[in-house]
């Protein structure tokens, strides 16, 4: 993957996307800013802003969406003010007003309170789409993004870290036009993702900043001031969703861990409680899909990212991506990837953040042998075959069995056959007595016939070296 030129967005140079009127001036927020609710029905809007020093008011008001004026600031200073105000979650018109010798008022459009998401991780994670997608307008509320030291409509383009505007378009839209109806909730996301980089850059380091992105714990600095200057130093958000590892199995990148999954797995656990200690939310951890020839360095690092999804207090499954094919063997650029890509977000958003278990992917419960020939792999829910893109079969590929230094890979299974949560497996030859299971390995299951969901689609968790009970 290409480096691309980090845009660093921190301070308060910010775009003047400020409405005033009667002198009355509001700093923050700005139109599609989006507070993230305290609880399931309410959250706090913060607002500040300036008056004309020659009309001081008794106190500044406010509303949102035509509610009841609450009072904001009961002692503005000579010529600012700054408050806070509880409101119900939703989105629309902020409106702010001075009262005292003459009432002076001012508005913002669409400020809302619901779920910010803070995108991390590199380039897929970004962004790198050649087809943007537009927001739909019977959506119940108008998702939004942080983007370029500026909140705007959640629409493409919306990839930050990249200067190729036909390649600027994420899973993201995609996302907000899935989740705001099916949740009923105001979003948006902040978009902290960057191209070509390492988990070292994604952790915590003493003397890391913003200003030297990329140097280690340059990016984690970065994304934390990003956030302060959206949420005007509330750092309140829902939940981190991380998608990154691709140069971690390469050379590129000099701090790179270079498929080595004992160093990935400890640095993307400390990454993970980074993200903890300073935002108290879950960080989704996506799992790469095939990122290149070497098989080992690919499973390692997708092998570390599974497991801390079980063994990280803070960690929940993001998407599982080992069988979609990339349009350039590593980016999702066109319209039907990047739309899989997008639905294995929102289906990992839904069941681990909405708790909508419906939408959580297959869990293997067991492998068994039966006969000579034969493997039984049971799931917790019924299965099918099928690929990324739709297409059915009747043998599913991916398989690679070994016995020490012996392989036997898909060529060797002949028939693959569904019975409800039951997944039959026919060779072609007689299994080992000390068989380990492998299951997505490499690019065995890229772009292929592979296990699923029967319900929704989404492919069964990776196998690394299982042994058959």
């Amino acid at each position: 993957m290409m480096k691309q030129a980090i845009i660093v967005l921190v301070g308060m140079g910010m775009m003047n996307m400020t409405a005033w009127t009667n002198e009355l001036k509001i700093a923050y927020p700005h139109p599609y800013t989006l507070f993230q609710r305290d609880t399931a029905t309410s959250g706090v809007v913060k607002i500040r802003g300036t008056f004309s020093v020659d009309k001081h008011p008794e106190k500044i008001e406010a509303r949102l969406s035509g509610g009841d004026w609450q009072i904001v600031d009961t002692r503005p200073g000579s010529n600012t003010f700054a408050g806070t105000m509880p409101v119900p979650m939703g989105q629309g018109l902020l409106e702010v007003r001075a009262v005292g010798n003459a009432v002076s008022t001012a508005s913002v459009e669409c400020v809302g309170v619901g779920d910010l998401f803070l995108i991390t991780g590199q380039s897929n994670a970004d962004g790198r789409g050649k087809e943007w997608v537009t927001l739909d307008p019977s959506n119940p509320y108008v998702g939004v993004k942080y983007r370029r030291n500026a909140w705007s409509k959640g629409d493409d383009p919306s990839a930050n870290d990249t200067t190729n505007i036909n390649e600027s378009a994420s899973p993201w839209p995609i996302a907000l036009n899935r989740l705001i109806p099916d949740q009923k909730v105001p979003m948006g996301f902040i978009a902290a993702a960057v191209g070509s980089t390492v988990v070292k850059q994604w952790r915590r380091t003493e003397g890391a900043t913003a200003a030297n992105a990329w140097s280690l714990g340059g990016l984690y600095a970065r994304a934390l001031d990003m956030v302060k200057v959206a949420t005007d130093g509330s750092m309140k958000i829902r939940a981190v969703l991380y998608y990154q590892g691709e140069n971690d199995i390469t050379a590129y990148n000099s701090f790179s861990v270079l498929g080595d999954y004992a160093a990935y797995k400890a640095n993307l656990m400390a990454a993970i409680g980074n993200f903890w200690d300073d935002f108290k939310v879950p960080v989704l951890v996506g799992q790469i899909t095939n990122g290149g020839p070497e098989r080992d360095k690919n499973d390692n690092v997708r092998r570390a990212q599974q497991e801390v999804w079980q063994e990280h207090p803070h960690a929940l499954p993001g998407a599982v991506t080992y069988d979609i094919f990339p349009t350039d063997g590593c980016h999702y650029r066109d319209a039907a990837n990047m739309k899989a890509y997008s639905d294995r977000w929102t289906a990992a958003i839904l069941s681990g953040v909405y708790g909508c278990r419906e939408m959580a992917g297959p869990a293997l419960v067991s492998i068994r042998r039966e006969g000579e020939k034969q493997l039984i792999f049971t799931y917790n829910q019924p299965m099918a075959l099928k690929s990324w893109d739709g297409r059915t079969g009747t043998k599913a590929d991916g398989f690679r069995f070994m016995e020490g230094d012996r392989v036997l890979t898909n060529a060797q299974v002949v028939s693959t056959k569904i019975d409800g949560q039951k997944v039959i497996v026919e060779c072609n030859r007689n299994l080992p007595a000390n068989l380990r299971v492998n299951y997505g390995s490499g690019a065995d299951g890229q772009g292929g016939i592979t296990l699923r969901s029967a319900a929704t689609d989404l492919p069964v968790p990776m196998i690394f070296c299982r042994p058959v009970e």
